[in-house]
């Protein structure tokens, strides 16, 4: 027992973190037991021989560029200040980290194999079992380690834990950045080609593409989305702890553990909860079995709070974090002093706080004092449990706002379906128009918690973005109590699932995937507080410019401006990177679909998607890491916060935005395909599939890399912190500074070059005999009907006279 009464952070954390250990060591059992006892037909449709080879093909394209870039951030990471011991500790979870993404994907690929060849009667009931173990086994992937690293390193666990989440973040996005044009070619393919040309359904054994696109989204759906939850879990605790022991003390410990063990055990109660109702109401069940855990978990997690965190905040327990003594020179004068010896007189003081305000100016140092005032009028319970109440309802709202997008039933996507009729065009702009007023309302509850918790911290910035911190960890339990709605697509789409569980589940995804980004730019927001405080204790710099660059930290600043503006460039290159990926992969898996069923094969290899794919990939990974290197030596360390909070609020809105895009589009085009304005083969059906299609390649392009993105940039900007404010102020010439940013960006081009210059299919006008027929479509008229559509005879001269009707040369040719 002297391992729980000696642990130096109280007994009752002890307890905390032996429990949590436990269970995630648990649940990591049970979710390697259960699939592989799951009594599944083998001989399935489903289950083909292919489909292990074409997953492994993604595992091992993003395993290969991990290792081009996560050994390099490691030796980086390696070279920032610290002593020997801190560093190694940092490159070797930042290793950790890295390694722990394909594991995450790994693991949730099974339990997506798992669901195939499944009884049709037995697919409602494991929606819930099988959402369960994905998210709880990827939730348990990253509590066990903080568990252990908090544990070991205590009240110094911060940093450490931001390398491991830093490293999870890089992994999580080299897996969704080789998906992304892997998941745009399979779509091509299949619906492009398959549905949209030869009016065949996805799952058609007939339709080549098939198998390709089933590959793709049991990928996004089990691997993707497990590595996700494992960098959002980890940002949000290594942020919290890193901004909430400086002001909450081992309280913010206590918070992070409650908030992680919620989460983990509102994920297991989904196992429990019926995802489906009787027939007409299937959706309702859906959505009501997510809010329930998320709710009841919300409230335990404030409830738990308000009792176990202290009413008064000399209360918190200082001694066990290091934090006995007030040294801040602010309070002190530069000596430390004890916190009992000055308490009474700050409560005296807080009697009369408003002549202090109004006595003060805006220093340093006169800042800091009346931080420490308000610190102490704060209720700590209070804050803690209204910050994560606060991130469950915005989380919530969220969810309700984006439900409605994948709803086909609803306005959004009849009004998406109808304009399609008028064209594919029209169609998109429909959804478009939709979906970024959701977006806007998204970031605007964003906008709105920000300022509530500021209400909530005194106006004390460092406890605010604690406060945001903990805000995102509350989100993150109600993604795990929708984990039966993350998983619902899975069994929705199967050529004989019923049309009730189909319905139910079109765009169920989309709104919890949207809190994991809310989540995760709650935790990325939070990472300003490391930086600013970085630079405010910084000494001044030689000359005037490098002062302003390190401390200008007013919106006024050229150098905030230009990292925001850096950060916005970003988003934009990776984006543009991440298309022309698409691009070149879509037109090779058409052509390549084409050929094949010209030639009457069985099946379309794509035996260059790999190669292709870790080709285009590269340049994506490599500017998200290195553009906070070019921030910091290239423009200055002040401009490191502007380009985390550019980076944030532009990937956060636009992913919102694509991922609400797609869900509205691709079940307008399944009601239009189901017989609705037009029905399947219309004009209306293809434009709308054209759109799924669109906006399925900026989901994954934009959409479902925001997440990864922001926290990589986030991340890797407050680690590389030290190191770049370090070099202002040691007297390292800015030459070097300068030189460092501009091999940074050489190593970006070489690799964007590389990229660019990749062969790709050729779609000009060829002399092929294959040509034709694979640029064209296949007329199906006889030649007496096409000799009888002579308009230059006599006879249509006359006909069109008598009616005031000229020929009509535009009208669509029928498919084959």
């Amino acid at each position: 027992m002297d391992l729980i009464t000696q642990f130096p952070l109280g007994d009752d954390l002890a307890v905390t973190l032996l429990v949590l250990g436990v269970l995630s060591v648990a649940a990591l059992v049970v979710g390697a037991v259960v699939p592989s006892r799951l009594r599944r037909d083998e001989d399935s449709d489903e289950v083909d021989e292919g489909l292990g080879r074409r997953l492994g093909a993604q595992l091992q394209s993003s395993g290969t560029i991990l290792l081009l870039v996560g050994l390099p951030a490691a030796v980086l990471l390696y070279l920032a200040p610290g002593s020997t011991d801190d560093r190694i500790l940092r490159s070797a979870l930042l290793l950790v980290g890295v390694a722990l993404g394909p594991l995450a994907a790994w693991r949730g690929l099974a339990i997506q194999l798992a669901s195939l060849g499944l009884d049709p009667e037995r697919r409602p009931a494991m929606i819930s079992r099988l959402g369960a173990l994905t998210v709880t086994g990827a939730l348990a992937l990253a509590i066990l380690p903080i568990a252990i690293v908090v544990w070991f390193q205590q009240a110094s666990a911060a940093p450490a834990l931001m390398a491991l989440a830093a490293g999870a973040a890089i992994s999580a996005l080299t897996l969704r950045v080789c998906a992304s044009p892997a998941e745009t070619a399979a779509a091509s393919a299949a619906i492009l080609v398959g549905t949209d040309e030869h009016e065949l359904d996805a799952d058609d054994p007939a339709n080549l593409g098939g198998p390709h696109l089933r590959a793709a989204r049991l990928f996004r759906r089990g691997a993707t989305l497990s590595a996700d939850v494992v960098a959002v879990t980890l940002a949000g605790a290594a942020v919290g702890l890193t901004l909430g022991i400086p002001v909450l003390a081992a309280e913010a410990v206590v918070a992070v553990l409650l908030a992680l063990g919620v989460a983990l055990l509102a994920a297991a109660a989904v196992a429990v909860m019926p995802h489906l109702g009787r027939p007409g109401h299937e959706r309702g069940a859906l959505i009501l079995a997510g809010v329930l855990p998320s709710v009841l978990g919300g409230a335990a997690a404030v409830a738990a709070a308000a009792l176990w965190i202290p009413s008064s905040y000399k209360d918190l327990r200082f001694a066990d974090v290091g934090m006995e003594n007030f040294t801040d020179p602010a309070i002190t004068g530069g000596t430390d002093t004890p916190r009992a010896d000055l308490e009474p007189q700050i409560e005296q003081a807080l009697g009369d706080l408003g002549s202090f305000v109004s006595q003060t100016d805006d220093s340093q140092y006169a800042s800091a004092f009346l931080d420490m005032l308000a610190l102490y009028s704060i209720t700590p319970n209070v804050v803690v449990a209204a910050a994560l109440g606060a991130g469950v309802l915005l989380a919530l709202a969220t969810v309700l706002l984006l439900e409605r997008t994948g709803y086909r039933f609803g306005e959004t996507v009849r009004r998406a379906a109808r304009t399609s009729r008028t064209g594919g065009a029209l169609g998109i702009a429909a959804a478009l128009g939709s979906t970024a007023l959701l977006a806007a309302a998204v970031l605007a509850l964003v906008v709105l918690l920000a300022a509530v918790l500021n209400v909530l911290s005194a106006g004390v910035p460092a406890l605010a973005l604690a406060l945001l911190a903990l805000a995102g960890l509350g989100a993150l339990i109600v993604v795990a109590g929708f984990a039966g709605s993350l998983l619902a697509p899975t069994f929705a789409d199967r050529p004989d699932a019923e049309t009730g569980l189909r319905n139910a589940a079109a765009g169920a995804a989309t709104g919890p995937r949207a809190v994991l980004l809310v989540s995760g730019m709650l935790a990325a927001l939070a990472t300003i507080g490391p930086m600013v405080a970085a630079m405010q204790s910084a000494p001044r710099a030689a000359t005037v410019w490098e002062d302003r660059a390190l401390h200008g930290l007013t919106p006024a600043a050229l150098t905030v401006i230009g990292g925001a503006g850096l950060g916005v460039l970003t988003v934009v290159l990776v984006t543009s990177s991440l298309l022309d990926g698409a691009r070149r992969l879509g037109a090779h898996a058409v052509v390549e679909t084409r050929a094949s069923l010209l030639e009457g094969r069985s099946s379309a290899d794509l035996a260059e998607l790999p190669e292709i794919v870790r080709r285009a990939s590269v340049p994506p990974v490599v500017v998200a890491v290195l553009a906070p290197i070019v921030a910091g030596f290239g423009l200055g360390p002040a401009a490191m916060p502007g380009y985390v909070l550019g980076t944030v609020l532009t990937a956060g809105a636009v992913g919102v935005w694509m991922l609400g895009a797609h869900s509205t589009l691709e079940s307008a085009a399944a009601v239009i395909g189901a017989g609705r304005y037009g029905g399947r083969g219309s004009w209306g059906h293809s434009g709308a599939l054209g759109g799924a299609v669109l906006t399925g390649a900026l989901r994954s392009s934009i959409g479902a890399v925001a997440l990864p993105l922001v926290l990589t940039s986030s991340l890797l900007s407050a680690l590389a912190i030290s190191a770049v404010v370090g070099m202002n102020t040691d007297g390292t010439s800015p030459f070097l500074r300068w030189g460092i940013a501009v091999l940074a960006i050489i190593v970006a081009l070489t690799s964007w070059v590389i990229a660019a210059t990749a062969p790709e299919v050729d779609l000009e006008d060829g002399e092929a005999e294959l040509s034709p027929p694979l640029f064209s479509r296949r007329a199906e008229e006889d030649a007496d009907d096409l000799e009888a559509m002579d308009w230059g005879s006599e006879d249509a001269e006359d006909e069109s006279a008598e009616t005031g009707s000229g020929p009509r040369t535009g009208r669509r040719r029928r498919r084959g």
